[in-house]
């Protein structure tokens, strides 16, 4: 009779929103329709025009005109273009061009010039850097479009996921809507046959004046007393977790509740100013919870004090003492079990479950014939100190 909670892995938008950047980067290193896309793509007829204009330079301007100089510069541009389309096989470009000019200084003056050697040599130098440069960019570039292709298939099974997780979860939540509905109107039709019984166990109270029948009857309301507690923890435990947490102030809730007790019957000290807690909405529950074992089981509770402290750098610490008869040291652990010790025991049982679901922990570390010390440990970034204008007292 309380929420189902389904836990399944989130993907993040975030993951394809990056996928789709990426994607869009790249595309504006596109340069559309401009002359710079015949850069992307070998063309072979373009490249031999290309190489019969080095040639005809070289038997024209060198051969002919005697010019050794500044004609060459296109030799290099000739180089580029042959490493940008065919990699490391420029070279061979370079080596057609570096011959050549080399043997045709050679026909013109007679002797290997080594200004001609040297031009020769970086013809050769530039194809190779840029031959390896293309070839190595090209690799990654596949890589990259190999990449690209594994993230869009990952990509396209996320989101057949998403839609199935959302399926899954838009189920679960009709599921657990009817089981809270089912589970209240079951609850209240019990409570209200079970207020009838009470009613009738008291009429028979009065009615009885047999001693036996009367210790059984006494038995019976006890007995009806505990399942009324029962079907209250019920009705806690289901709205537990269904609200999102929030900061909560300690003092103001503890002095709610002090006023909420008989008058002369406890005192309560509230020793927090201005703190507050992220914990679950039923935090209330914890402390009424806390106070209501000190009244039934602590014996001779008169006086419950509340304060903080920090055990630790990263720690905060909410103790609750009284000044009972404490508990064993063989149950400090145990009291907190489902099921233990005396009526329902379900009190301490849902007071760690509330605290668990941001991250806090309860623990009884007071001396046995002297009083319960309870210690709620609080995490960094679960609570902060603001400025109260109430006094808590």
């Amino acid at each position: 009779m309380h929420n189902i909670v389904i836990y399944y892995p989130y993907i993040p938008q975030s993951f394809t929103g990056t996928i789709k950047a990426r994607g869009t980067v790249l595309q504006k290193c596109n340069a559309g329709d401009s002359w710079w896309q015949s850069f992307n793509r070998p063309h072979p007829v373009v490249f031999i025009l290309l190489v019969l204009a080095g040639l005809d330079l070289e038997y024209v301007i060198h051969y002919h005109m005697g010019i050794t100089v500044v004609y060459t510069q296109f030799y290099y541009l000739i180089i580029v273009i042959a490493g940008l389309w065919y990699g490391r096989k420029a070279v061979w470009v370079a080596l057609l061009f570096g011959s050549l000019h080399v043997t045709v200084t050679y026909l013109l003056t007679g002797q290997l010039s080594p200004d001609a050697l040297m031009r020769g040599c970086m013809m050769l130098i530039v194809a190779l850097v840029v031959g390896s440069i293309v070839e190595q960019m090209r690799c990654y570039y596949e890589r990259i479009l190999e990449q690209n292709r594994k993230l869009s298939d990952a990509n396209g099974e996320m989101r057949t996921l998403n839609t199935q997780l959302a399926e899954s979860q838009e189920a679960f939540r009709t599921a657990n809507k009817k089981l809270n509905l089912l589970s209240s109107i079951t609850r209240h039709d019990i409570k209200n046959q079970l207020l009838a019984l009470m009613g009738f166990i008291e009429l028979s109270k009065m009615k009885c004046t047999d001693p036996e029948l009367v210790h059984f009857i006494e038995k019976e309301d006890i007995a009806a007393q505990t399942i009324r507690r029962q079907i209250e923890f019920t009705k806690d435990y289901e709205e537990l977790g269904v609200n999102a947490p929030a900061w909560q102030d300690i003092g103001e809730r503890l002095v709610a509740l002090r006023s909420n007790l008989p008058p002369g019957e406890i005192e309560v000290s509230v020793n927090v100013r201005g703190l507050e807690i992220f914990a679950d909405p039923l935090l209330e529950k914890v402390f009424e919870n806390l106070i209501d074992n000190s009244r039934r089981h602590g014996e001779r509770v008169r006086h419950i004090t509340v304060s903080s402290m920090d055990p630790g750098p990263d720690t905060l610490a909410i103790v609750y003492e009284d000044d009972g008869v404490g508990v064993q040291e063989s149950d400090k652990e145990r009291i907190f079990e489902k099921g233990f010790g005396k009526n329902t025991c379900l009190g301490l049982f849902l007071t760690r479950e509330i605290l668990a679901i941001t991250g806090l922990s309860i623990r009884e570390s007071g001396v046995y014939g002297k009083g319960v010390r309870f210690e709620i440990m609080v995490p960094k970034g679960k609570f902060r100190f603001i400025q109260s204008a109430t006094d808590n007292g």
